[in-house]
């Protein structure tokens, strides 16, 4: 079972800003070597052949290299616009509750590398997962040397070799079963090599990632089911008529049942607050009552009906019995960092990686509904990525906010020009309640001194920007130290 979040602690737990060190004589320095490996050398030195064209041919042919090892276990698969993240999460967590061993593969990590890499709740140990990646090293570099001679599709890029390192754990711990989130869009996807699935889960399809998925709905759906291969059980919230039509029409195609949210699959909220909410779910295997879901948000609700007919359907194909107190205790025991999480109180510091329109939408929601009441102001640290539809968050942002402080996410991503944001939201807040800060410490610093004790902090917009922040409350070293597998 996963550590209890900070956002699940009672108001008097929270601390400002705790920072343990790493225990004596402990530096995880080959971890920190593996990660400077990915991030310099894989993300930003060698080229490599653009994914339309390499298709999957760099992903297998690395698979390949480790013995194959994502074709030892069966496979919940999940792609979408928006909520995949979770629902991978809360198909996880109630597999384990029915007693299957599970890996659980998330991209990308929000504060250190291996959160992508985790089996029944645990993390893979620091220098397993560098022996793993450093270990490639000799297969990357004849890659690259093979496609400068012409051959092959250069060698691979930091996120297939990470995935890689992920089924290669998976296999090593012996799985009985892994829940993939899938990358960007399906077919070009390094995640699109398994040979049995159990099930297939599109949450939802909207505008993302244009240039490389489509500048349509139709489009952007069609690339994200050739993920379906047929065989395996496919669960969609998508609300699209157009979007609704292409997935069914690949169903039809390949042969694979189809469970639509609102249809086979139904989700009824009877009570929800900041802390979660209460909940029944129905799908084609049967219906499950007072379900209660730890995590704050209409659209958290919608997520665990997909998981949970995500993990039922697994069950009937793999022969895994799941009853009630089964979805019960998988639901009730679901964390996420990250969601809506809160790390302190007085001011309240909530940190939501809502990253594009849709979950900035999602967010503003559950703010207003459980948060924004009795004079309580929001003052908001905001970086949106240049790739990101920023009109459209900015609009979904200023919405709720108060007081805004737009700054860069680090680790070299970049907001682009800031201009044309910083003006969209002085015209919805004033220009006074508006400042640019490229510092994202500091414009954490400057949101904190501005807010009252009963007001509420909170941070959105990028990944990178709430996982750098959140080391503030939880440094790298506690999840290293707390959550990580021993070899």
């Amino acid at each position: 079972m996963e550590p209890r979040s900070l956002g699940q602690q009672p108001a008097s737990s929270l601390s400002s800003a705790p920072r343990p060190l790493y225990p004596p004589g402990v530096t995880y320095r080959r971890y920190h070597e593996a990660v400077d490996y990915l991030e310099r050398r894989l993300w930003h030195e060698l080229p490599i052949v653009p994914v339309e064209r390499a298709l999957q041919g760099r992903i297998t042919h690395v698979l390949a290299h480790l013995g194959d090892p994502h074709l030892r276990f069966p496979v919940v698969h999940v792609a979408g616009s928006a909520g995949k993240g979770s629902t991978s999460a809360i198909t996880a967590s109630v597999l384990r509750a029915a007693g299957v061993r599970t890996g659980l593969y998330t991209s990308p990590h929000l504060q250190t590398f291996i959160e992508r890499i985790d089996v029944d709740g645990l993390l893979i140990a620091p220098d397993a997962f560098a022996d793993t990646v450093l270990g490639l090293d000799p297969l990357v570099r004849q890659m690259h040397m093979e496609v400068l001679d012409g051959k092959g599709f250069g060698r691979p890029s930091l996120v297939e070799v990470a995935f890689a390192a992920g089924m290669q754990h998976f296999a090593v711990a012996r799985c009985a079963a892994a829940v993939v989130e899938a990358g960007l869009g399906g077919r070009t996807d390094y995640s699109n090599v398994f040979a049995e699935k159990t099930a297939t889960v599109i949450t939802n399809v909207d505008f993302e990632h244009r240039e490389r998925l489509g500048w349509s709905i139709p489009s952007i759906a069609r690339e994200k089911a050739a993920l379906i291969r047929g065989g395996e059980t496919v669960i969609t919230a998508t609300s699209r008529r157009e979007a609704r039509d292409v997935i069914a029409a690949r169903c039809a195609e390949t042969g694979a049942p189809l469970w639509r949210l609102g249809h086979e699959v139904r989700v009824r909220v009877a009570k929800a607050d900041a802390h979660g909410s209460t909940l029944a779910i129905t799908t084609p295997l049967g219906a499950h009552e007072k379900l209660r879901l730890p995590l704050a948000g209409a659209h958290q609700a919608d997520n665990a009906a997909l998981g949970v007919a995500a993990a039922l359907a697994h069950g009937a194909a793999a022969g895994v019995a799941m009853d009630t107190a089964v979805v019960r205790e998988g639901l009730g025991s679901v964390r996420i960092n990250g969601r809506l999480e809160q790390v302190q109180d007085r001011p309240r510091v909530l940190l939501d990686s809502a990253h594009n329109p849709v979950e900035a939408r999602r967010l503003a929601e559950a703010l207003r509904a459980h948060w924004l009441r009795d004079g309580v102001r929001l003052h908001m640290v905001a970086g949106i990525l240049a790739d990101k539809d920023q009109p459209a968050m900015v609009r979904a942002f200023a919405s709720v906010a108060d007081r805004i402080v737009l700054t860069q996410p680090p680790l070299g991503e970049r907001i682009g020009d800031p201009g044309r944001m910083l003006a969209g939201f002085r015209r919805a807040l004033g220009a006074a309640n508006v400042t640019f800060e490229p510092d994202s410490e500091r414009a954490l610093d400057l949101a904190l001194d501005a807010a009252r004790a009963r007001d509420i902090v909170c941070v959105a917009g990028s990944m990178f920007l709430v996982g750098a922040l959140r080391a503030r409350w939880v440094p790298e070293a506690q999840i290293l130290r707390k959550r990580t597998a021993r070899l």
